[in-house]
């Protein structure tokens, strides 16, 4: 199997992100920082402008400091949660130390061309949606600082949702390719195996993240076709995110499975022909240790039998599946109370 470069340069996210994370203190802190100083001014121009009432809080503009610091901070937060599932699945590949590398490289660095492609497909859209939600020419309805601001908060969020929907594909595409590393599976020491489902999960949840929050704040969701298009592949990205990388490892262990399944019956098999023989005989003797031996077997293929084949823990997909489906029984929920009280 080829073995990922890590030749390529960096990312302009990938160099952004190590900047942030050489500044002093916890890592989180300028994110914060960013999000309260975006949502500072975005409400402060809108209220100086009259475009929402002093005091009030619009969703859409303040969902705007979100969108602003989010796809960076989960592009951080995935590339240190794939950097750790590596390390949890490295003891399940033998390969040298040096392949182990590019592959971690790889993993938690996008290269440099395509992420700036992605990057400028962003800004495109943003404008796109500008336009969609302004026409052409501009309507600023004397609002120029708001829809400043506005507009380059929503340049760089674009920027920053287009980066992480190609880190999604990069990342995961590594991921659906490591089962070829594995030159042994191992049905009853599966944790290197489930190493990562969190990272697919979680990538599939942040996507429904963003999905879920534009659809609370911002109407033109439904409306404006520069959103409409990319939404409608959101939802069966984020499941083919928790799902196709993750196939390879699951045919291998059905695999496995499958050939233990065939030994253990092959076994039983055999012992119960000894058994029909003994008994064809008259010949009693052992009849404990024979017993015991069946009993053994059974004991086997049981466990073979219950051994799953997906490589995550149940909990990791009641947690995925709660995060795709509650958002949408709530809305239906406070949908029906809405037109029954009105």
């Amino acid at each position: 199997m080829d073995t990922p470069s890590a030749s390529y340069p960096p990312s302009w996210v990938d160099r952004l992100i190590d900047r942030i994370d050489a500044l002093p203190g916890p890592a989180w802190v300028p994110y914060a920082v960013a999000f309260i100083a975006a949502a500072v001014v975005t409400n402060a121009v809108a209220w100086a402008e009259g475009f929402v009432p002093l005091g009030s809080l619009d969703p859409y503009l303040n969902s705007l400091a979100i969108y602003l610091v989010g796809g960076y901070a989960a592009i951080r937060y995935l590339d240190a949660a794939a950097g750790r599932a590596w390390a949890t699945f490295r003891p399940a590949v033998q390969i040298a130390d040096d392949e182990a590398d590019r592959i971690a490289y790889a993993l938690t660095t996008m290269p440099a061309r395509p992420t700036l492609g992605w990057t400028i497909v962003g800004i495109a859209v943003a404008v796109a949606y500008t336009a969609g939600q302004y026409g052409a020419p501009l309507d600023l309805a004397g609002e120029p600082l708001t829809f400043g601001v506005g507009s380059a908060i929503g340049l760089v969020s674009f920027a920053g949702y287009a980066a992480i929907i190609y880190h999604t594909l990069h990342q995961l595409r590594l991921i659906g390719r490591l089962h070829g590393y594995v030159e042994r599976i191992d049905l009853l020491n599966q944790d290197p195996l489930h190493a990562f489902s969190g990272v697919t999960a979680m990538t599939g949840g942040i996507l429904l993240a963003f999905t879920y929050l534009s659809l609370l704040t911002d109407p033109a969701t439904l409306t404006n076709p520069a959103l409409v298009v990319p939404f409608a592949f959101v939802i069966p990205l984020a499941v083919a995110c928790f799902v196709v990388p993750l196939y390879g490892i699951n045919r291998r262990l059905v695999g496995e499975k499958s050939r233990r399944m065939m030994a253990a019956n092959r076994r039983l098999e055999e012992a119960l022909a000894d058994l029909d023989r003994r008994a064809d005989s008259r010949d009693l003797t052992d009849a404990d240790a024979l017993n015991k031996h069946l009993s053994s077997l059974l004991a086997e293929r049981e466990v073979i039998a219950r051994t799953a084949t997906w490589p995550w823990a149940p909990e990791t997909v009641r947690g995925f599946a709660t995060a795709l489906i509650l958002p949408v029984v709530l809305w239906l929920i406070f949908r029906f109370l809405d037109l029954q009280l009105s």
